[in-house]
């Protein structure tokens, strides 16, 4: 029985994370998800130390993106250290034990823009700590990288969406360890934090659920659109018409920074109410020549009838080179002014006009990476009573990344809902949109 278990006192964990440590050498992979306060960060860096007390190891302690050491998990190794009298030697950006030789060290992983993955070749032991802001692209790229024998990966988490890159990489894994722990899980909670986690479940049930027991941001009305309404489109059924398929629409969402991802989709009807987000291509690429290419063979290639890009900022230029090639090609700008009388500005029109779209069932989405994206965009209430979308900066704090796919798809709907021949002379009035095309009836 686990409860008959005699460890260290450094392995001085919550009961539920013993398996944690009696499997650990039965597992590639380790996942440990749930609410603040479960244990999971103060358990896994216990384990590390006892580890490191007992053999020689190289171990990784990384994030998506770490601006600074204070950010790392270091402190949390410092503590310990300073608790059980450990004898290491610590320097800036990592620890090594003195008896053993054993080194942790502390990284980013996502670094102008790439994802850097210098320094993890031959690391015994990987963990991600705050793994829900780890991205797909970087999942991809870091794990096929840990491949020496006996390697492990240790994820600690509380998700933000059911499409979490992280947990979808684990769930159904033979080879991962999967443990759900909460605050009340865990016997070393002081009273304070379940007076607070009480408080929080009395203000709003919502944050309670999220924070408290680590479930996935769910529905209420800060959020642009429900579970369900994503659910709806990304499991749409409906009878394609041939007679519609000549509507399609490009987008294209252009890299504001070194982090983020250029992204072109393709919108096509399939009958008279459904459309159908049938590409979806992302690429990073610093010359914007080989992006204007790239576009340009795309519109062809697609055999799209109207192309929107986004033309804010440095996509400016971008756009004024396309729009000479392809007549057809409208201008988006978020921060003009809004068609509708209760949105901000054009980027919430659009994201408005998307939620309509996904609750009526008129979209049928593919891209899981879309979807991902907005079931945690938020909406926020101006004083004036006009709605904007959660700014694209906060959202890239919060997530490690810009919203490209979703500001991509964004931006079709918007072309789709708004691009009727009267919107047009309203928009061009007022500089909304700058294009020659026919528009859609």
């Amino acid at each position: 029985m686990i409860k008959d278990i005699i460890l260290p006192e450094i392995l001085n964990i919550p009961p539920k994370l013993i398996p944690f440590i009696l499997n650990f050498n039965n597992y590639s992979y380790f996942l440990l998800e749930g609410g603040r306060a479960s244990g999971k960060t103060q358990s896994t860096a216990r384990l590390l130390l006892y580890i490191m007390e007992m053999r020689h190891v190289r171990i990784c302690c990384g994030r998506e993106i770490q601006n600074s050491i204070e950010e790392s998990v270091k402190t949390v190794f410092l503590d310990l250290i300073e608790k059980y009298n450990l004898d290491y030697d610590i320097k800036r950006d990592n620890l090594t034990n003195k008896k053993t030789g054993s080194k942790v060290f502390f990284k980013g992983f996502r670094e102008r823009g790439s994802v850097n993955i210098k320094g993890l070749e031959g690391i015994d032991i990987l963990w991600i700590d705050e793994a829900q802001s780890i991205t797909k692209t970087t999942l991809d790229i870091i794990v096929p990288t840990i491949r020496k024998k006996n390697s492990v990966i240790i994820f600690t988490m509380n998700r933000y969406t059911r499409f979490d890159a992280v947990y979808n990489f684990c769930a159904g894994r033979k080879d991962c360890l999967h443990i759900n722990i909460c605050y009340f899980d865990n016997p070393f909670v002081d009273e304070k934090i379940i007076h607070e986690a009480k408080i929080s479940k009395e203000a709003n049930i919502n944050d309670y659920n999220h924070i408290w027991l680590g479930l996935p941001m769910t529905n209420n009305n800060e959020f642009l659109v429900t579970s369900s309404a994503i659910d709806k489109a990304l499991n749409l059924k409906y009878e394609k018409e041939i007679q519609f398929n000549q509507g399609a629409v490009m987008s294209v969402d252009l890299s504001a920074s070194g982090g983020d991802m250029c992204v072109a989709k393709l919108f096509i009807k399939e009958n008279q109410n459904i459309w159908l987000e049938k590409e979806t291509i992302s690429w990073q690429e610093a010359d914007t020549d080989i992006t204007k290419g790239k576009i340009i063979n795309l519109f062809g290639m697609w055999e799209a009838k109207v192309l929107i890009i986004d033309a804010d900022g440095l996509g400016y230029p971008i756009w004024v080179s396309i729009q000479k090639v392809i007549n057809s090609a409208i201008a988006f700008k978020g921060a003009s002014k809004a068609i509708t009388k209760y949105a901000l500005n054009a980027r919430a029109d659009g994201y408005l006009a998307f939620a309509k779209y996904l609750e009526n069932g008129y979209l049928k989405l593919t891209d899981k990476n879309t979807a991902r994206q907005l079931e945690y965009l938020k909406k926020i209430y101006k004083p004036n009573g006009l709605i904007a979308i959660q700014d694209k900066k906060e959202i890239r704090k919060l997530h490690a990344q810009s919203p490209d796919y979703a500001d991509c798809a964004m931006m079709a709907i918007y072309a789709i809902n708004f691009m009727s021949k009267n919107f047009i002379q309203t928009a061009q009035s007022e500089c909304i949109i700058e294009s020659e095309f026919e528009p859609f009836e």
